[in-house]
This record gives structure tokens, C-alpha cells and sequence, in this order.
């Protein structure tokens, strides 16, 4: 069993929601390809999902996973007190998006339990906050998780409103149950 910590409590649990998502996006790949007919192909069903979302004023689909992997490999890289890899956000189809989250997982298996473990104390500062900070714990907490799972609830959300078969079991992806 894994002691609670700061990295057990966000790192570990983003690393299974991305590896979760690329499932997820299997399954809208399979979705968009069953739509396909002669005049529209998959391509077209994708990326009207990619470019989807729930309300006019919100980012679509593929922004959310976008968000999704930025929150937590620049997450990650403030709790750790580096520098984190910059992605573009030029990705049009879901094996690209797939890709962007692979890439994402593989940036936080870098970070060890020892670079975020113990450093709740440690500042985080982020462009917009005008000068302020908050703890590496507050920032966790308060901030990089709810906008993490946030954006995760989001996409979920317009892949369901479009009628992808992922439900509750998709989305949190198994559990570690034990006998």
C-alpha cells in the first residue's frame, strides 16, 4: 500500500486519469468510425467531436484534453520545483491527442516520489496570481486537482452528450480492490 503523500495524492492519480482518457478516446474513435457512411466519412464524425462542446462559451473537446495533459504535466513540474516540457496545442485528430497523452504520462513517470514528497511548504507561483503564491499542499489541493479533474469531467461529459458508449467504469478506469 502507497503512504499518502502530496505526490501519491496528484501525481499518481493524474497518471491514471490520462492513461484512462487514451481508452476513452478509443472508444470516441470507434464511435466516430460506426457513424461513417459513404458521403461522411469517420474522419468527419471526429472532428465534429474533437470540436464539440457543452455550451458556446466553453472550450471544445480537444482543448479539454489539452488541459487535461497541461494541468498535469505543469502541475507536476511546480510540485516538483522544475521547469515542465511545453507541448503545442496543435492537435487535430484523436491518435494525436492519444499521442499528446502518452507524451504526458511518460513526463510524469520522470518526476520520482522523492522530488514532490515532503515539499508542501514549497511556493507556487503562477503568472496570473500578480505576485502571490501558494504552498506546493495549497496548490494541489485548492487549485491543481479541481482544475484537472475539471477539465476530465468536461470531456467526459461532451463525449456522452454525443452518445460515445463510456459510462461511471470508463471514467475511473479499475480499481485496485483487494481480497
Amino acid at each position: 500500500m502507497q503512504e499518502a503523500n502530496l505526490y501519491t495524492m496528484t501525481i499518481v492519480p493524474m497518471r491514471k486519469t490520462l492513461e484512462t482518457f487514451v481508452r476513452i478516446l478509443e472508444k470516441a474513435q470507434a464511435h466516430a468510425a460506426a457513424h461513417a457512411t459513404k458521403h461522411r466519412p469517420a474522419s468527419y464524425f471526429e472532428n465534429a467531436l474533437l470540436h464539440d462542446s457543452i455550451i458556446f462559451d466553453q472550450f471544445p473537446f480537444v482543448m479539454q484534453i489539452q488541459r487535461i495533459s497541461d494541468n498535469a504535466k505543469n502541475g507536476a513540474a511546480r510540485l516538483a520545483g522544475i521547469e515542465a516540457p511545453s507541448f503545442e496545442d496543435s492537435e487535430k485528430t484523436f491518435d494525436e491527442l492519444k499521442t499528446r497523452l502518452q507524451m504526458t504520462v511518460a513526463y510524469l513517470d520522470t518526476i520520482k516520489e522523492a522530488d514532490v514528497a515532503g515539499h508542501e511548504g514549497r511556493k507556487v507561483v503562477l503568472p496570473y496570481w500578480d505576485g502571490k503564491h501558494v504552498t506546493a499542499f495549497e496548490y494541489a489541493t485548492e487549485y491543481l486537482l479541481p482544475n484537472f479533474y475539471f477539465h476530465a469531467v468536461t470531456a467526459y461529459s461532451i463525449l456522452r452528450k454525443n452518445g460515445v458508449k463510456i459510462g461511471k467504469d470508463d471514467y475511473i478506469g479499475g480499481l485496485p480492490l483487494k481480497a
